[in-house]
């Protein structure tokens, strides 16, 4: 008998599900198409057994104490729209302890058309389903459920290592682009094949150059899509940042690598990615790996010229983060003409009244709706324009 994550990928179950998620790149003239979350179930996820919710239209507010469940809900809308956590964690982390596995469920409305999202994970890897219907690769599910947060763990994305920006990246465009998910797999199979030639004793130097080209062709591909992504999120940043900091601090993004000119077609990429590793060959050869790369790139934040990381203030850290996902909600709009769901997690304890006072309304002004938590005592200080949620390990009450 399919136990309860099994099942899960039934969800919904009608013809025609899941092919790939075509959402336009294009605006709507004065129609904006508005998309939001009906429902969420979740099964062994967290501290969730099993948790059935329907979701009012408009604002929702999650509020409960510490610990209580509430920051899993969001983790789990993030997880159905990208196939990822915004923790850092690893998906045997998010299982309920006892369990063998999760699984998660969703509907969708954009406008009147209603999508059911299904994704369940036992130890054996990941599986998807959109309308009951199994998706061939994970990826498929991506770009169904529009979808930018902010979270705690966000500072690391500013303070951390290049990964962490990377990741970023790698998770605002997954969302909008196939390309970019299928140039991302085969770089990751590129890099898996050439170092291991690197590491083979003897070295068979052709054995290794032979995976330049393709290696390149996806590299290429990888860093003209976040080179354009890069541009259009450091557009509206100077002035989301102000708005938010009532200040005339100037934020500035581009993006970073070895190459020294990244605005070049495709083509001509490739073909100085390929020079570029060429002339690596006995540094990679030292070290066993392929040493430069979107693997190895970089997404440079500034503040006044400066490096945001080594020299803004924490709180000029966190309010540029801030600033970058807003710009965030702007590009996913402006890519597929639907405004995303924004995900706020325990806003009141990370900025103070002043700040948050100036960051909802830039944030609802972008949004149809917007999920938040908060802890009991700060809800009121939110004036939260739609539905108060109560969360008590594991329950929610209305």
């Amino acid at each position: 008998m399919r136990n309860a994550v099994e099942a899960s990928l039934d969800y919904g179950k009608r013809r025609g599900g899941c092919k790939a998620s075509v959402l336009p790149r294009r605006r709507w003239g004065c129609y904006t198409p508005s998309m939001r979350l009906k429902s969420l179930e979740l099964d062994h996820f967290r501290i969730y057994e099993r948790l059935r919710l329907e979701l009012p239209p408009g604002e929702v507010c999650l509020a409960g104490a510490n610990a209580a469940g509430k920051t899993s809900l969001l983790e789990a809308v993030y997880y159905l729209a990208t196939a990822r956590s915004f923790r850092f964690a690893e998906d045997r982390d998010l299982v309920r302890w006892g369990a063998q596995g999760f699984g998660l469920r969703a509907a969708a409305l954009r406008d009147d058309e209603e999508t059911r999202l299904a994704l369940a994970y036992r130890s054996g890897g990941k599986t998807a389903a959109v309308d009951g219907e199994r998706c061939p690769r994970l990826s498929s599910i991506l770009g169904r459920l529009l979808t930018c947060c902010f979270t705690v763990e966000d500072l690391d994305t500013v303070r951390g290592a290049a990964g962490r920006r990377r990741r970023f990246l790698d998770l605002v465009l997954g969302q909008v682009s196939q390309s970019y998910t299928r140039a991302m797999g085969e770089l990751r199979d590129c890099l898996r094949q050439r170092n291991a030639a690197l590491r083979a004793d003897p070295l068979d130097r052709a054995a290794v150059t032979a995976w330049d080209r393709p290696l390149s062709r996806a590299a290429a591909r990888i860093i003209e899509l976040r080179r354009a992504a890069v541009d259009e999120l450091a557009a509206p940043a100077p002035q989301i940042f102000a708005e938010i900091t009532a200040s005339r601090h100037d934020l500035r993004l581009d993006y970073e690598g070895p190459l020294e000119e990244t605005r070049l077609g495709a083509a001509d990429l490739e073909e100085a990615f390929i020079e570029l590793l060429r002339r690596r060959f006995e540094r990679d050869r030292r070290r066993g790996c392929t040493t430069a790369g979107p693997h190895r790139d970089d997404l440079a934040l500034r503040l006044d010229g400066n490096d945001l990381r080594r020299y803004a203030s924490r709180g000029q850290q966190r309010l540029a983060m801030v600033a970058l996902r807003l710009a965030e909600a702007d590009f996913l709009h402006q890519r597929t003409g639907t405004r995303p769901i924004f995900l706020l997690d325990d806003v009141a304890s990370e900025l103070d009244a002043e700040t948050t006072a100036r960051v909802l309304p830039a944030l609802r002004s972008r949004v149809d709706q917007l999920l938040l938590t908060a802890l009991p005592q700060d809800v009121g200080d939110l004036s939260v324009d739609g539905t108060v949620l109560s969360i008590d390990g594991g329950r929610v009450r209305q």
